[in-house]
């Protein structure tokens, strides 16, 4: 048992007078709840990696973004160029 669970136990056992089998118990059931919460907390490292992630995509999507855009200001000014050549050519 850790130093602090020792503690737990020897405080329900003196101050909430439990025989020495129910404060083992009453010590599990916190250390076990204990457990339950923190296994659903984040670590700084966990959060570090998710934001690199998350910037990778954004990077990749930009670059997708700025190839598309590049394309339709190309097909745009070739469009306005052929109508022009033909208004300005008859």
């Amino acid at each position: 048992m850790e130093a602090k669970s020792i503690q737990l136990y020897q405080l329900a056992h003196k101050k909430l007078h439990l025989v020495e089998k129910d404060a083992m118990e009453f010590v599990d059931l916190v250390q076990g709840t204990i457990e339950e919460r923190t296994d659903e907390l984040v670590t700084k490292e966990y959060l570090n990696i998710k934001l690199m992630e998350l910037e990778i995509k954004m990077v990749k999507s930009e670059k997708a973004l700025i190839m598309w855009m590049f394309s339709f200001w190309i097909g745009q000014l070739a469009a306005m160029w052929g109508f022009l050549y033909l208004f300005l050519k008859h």
